[in-house]
This record gives C-alpha cells, structure tokens and sequence, in this order.
C-alpha cells in the first residue's frame, strides 16, 4: 500500500537538527576558549570535528530542548545565548593556564628575560615569555595526567542540566567569573611572591654593592646572577607545580559548580 508520507520533509528534518545546533554552538565557543583546545596548533577544522562529534555523542543524554526555529529573531538570540554560554565557560577554565601565564611574565621579568623578546628578531615575536612555555608544557602534561580534556566534556555537559537552553544568562553567571578573575590574580601573586622576593634581595645587594663600590660593572655582572638565582628559585619550586595545579584546578570546579547550581535557582 503506497503512502503519501514524504521521503524527505525539510520542516521535520529542521526540527530534528534543533537538538544537536544548540549543543554545537555552545561546544563550538568553548572549544574556542577552553586550555589547549584553543592553542594554535589545533586548527578550527579539528575544533569543529570534535565539537560535531561530542554533539552527537551527547544530544541524546542531555534534556530536551524547547521548541525554537533557529531561523527566526528568538532562534538568533538563542544561538548567540549559547556562544556566550560556551565563551563564559572556556575562560573559566582558562584560568588555572592564565595564573601560570601570569607567574611565568613576573618572574620572567624579575629576571631580565623577558626583553628577548624584544631584541631578539627570530623569537621576539613570542608574545608569551620563555619561562611560560616551560610551565605550558608541564601543564600540558599535567592536564592529560588529570584527563582535564574528560573534565571539559563533563563540564559542558553539566552546564546544558543546569543551564538548560533558552534559559538565559544569569547574572551570577558574569559575577562568579568576575571573581575568577580575582582569584586569578590572587593566586599567581601567592605562586610568584617567593620567587620575586628572592630577586628582589638579589636586586638590593648588587644596589648596595654599587653604593659601595661605584667603579664596578654591575650590569655584566647582575645579569648572570640574577638569571643564575632566578633558575635556582625555579628548580627549586617546580616540583611543587603539580600540587598548586591540582588544587587550583579543584577550587576552579568547586567555583563553576557554585555558579551552575546557582543559576539553577534563579
């Protein structure tokens, strides 16, 4: 008996796509922001891939969204909802990288490296300090060691329970990250303060040494020292990076789960 149903209905086809469009925006935007995901040697091609392939592995886990033409003036408003949802989420998780990024600049500075980046012509054109990429690459282990790129999947995935589509954006959502960014701070000030106080006890001798002895040449001499002392402060506190990265990392997600939870009850 032949029927007269459709092969092909471009309204139901539009409809079923709902479900996986708004996953794949707010994916899309946190893949964009989120630590390593966003690195330059991962393409927008494979941040693409990988947001279409945790879209389709999760849309039919996650609570069913409402009933929004995408075309449309609310399905616009909705889709950029969820970009920001997603950017939001992707800084939050950027700060853990961001507090060693500051700490690598500080020290870097303290020790006089940080102008090779500017006299330097082949890798001058580094805008992160040297004493950051040694740190990124501990991170980089560190957040495999941790399956940070399971915590990131697991924390969008939280996000559409709590922050369910078409919910809107709280604003203890931008409060709890304006915190963030404070705690940021806070905390690469706590991590670099030793470090900087030990260079800055080198700086006062080598000034009293000048005061004493002005013929001196100071600077062919404070310049190896200083980087010499400042290695000597990195060694000595690196093997305490793994712990200060675990516990940052739990404060970050007790923080994201505060602000998941309490815009839950807005």
């Amino acid at each position: 008996m032949v029927t007269a149903t459709p092969l092909l209905d471009a309204s139901q086809l539009m409809h079923d796509m709902q479900a996986y469009w708004w996953p794949f925006c707010r994916l899309l935007a946190l893949f964009s922001m989120a630590p390593l995901f966003n690195h330059k040697a991962v393409s927008i091609r494979i941040r693409v891939l990988l947001a279409l392939a945790i879209t389709a592995a999760l849309t039919h886990v996650l609570p069913v969204p409402p009933d929004i033409n995408p075309l449309s003036l609310k399905g616009i408003f909705t889709s950029i909802e969820q970009i920001l949802f997603g950017v939001l989420l992707g800084l939050m998780l950027q700060l853990v990288f961001i507090i060693f990024m500051l700490v690598g600049e500080v020290i870097s500075t303290q020790m006089g490296m940080s102008m090779a980046r500017y006299n330097d012509p082949t890798n001058g054109v580094s805008s992160s300090s040297i004493v950051y990429q040694l740190y990124f690459i501990l991170l980089v282990f560190l957040f495999f060691s941790i399956d940070g790129h399971l915590l990131t999947v697991s924390v969008i995935y939280q996000s559409f329970l709590y922050w369910p589509v078409g919910g809107g954006l709280h604003y203890l959502g931008i409060e709890g990250f304006l915190r963030g960014i404070a705690w940021m701070f806070a905390a690469s000030v706590l991590i670099s303060l030793p470090i900087v106080f030990c260079m800055a006890l080198v700086q006062f001798c080598f000034g009293l040494l000048n005061r004493i002895s002005p013929a001196m040449n100071l600077f062919s001499l404070g310049f190896p020292i200083t980087i010499l002392v400042g290695l000597l402060c990195i060694y000595l506190t690196l093997p305490n990076m793994p712990q200060s990265y675990l516990h940052l990392t739990r404060e970050l997600l007790d923080t994201i789960g505060r602000i998941l939870q309490e815009g839950n009850r807005v």
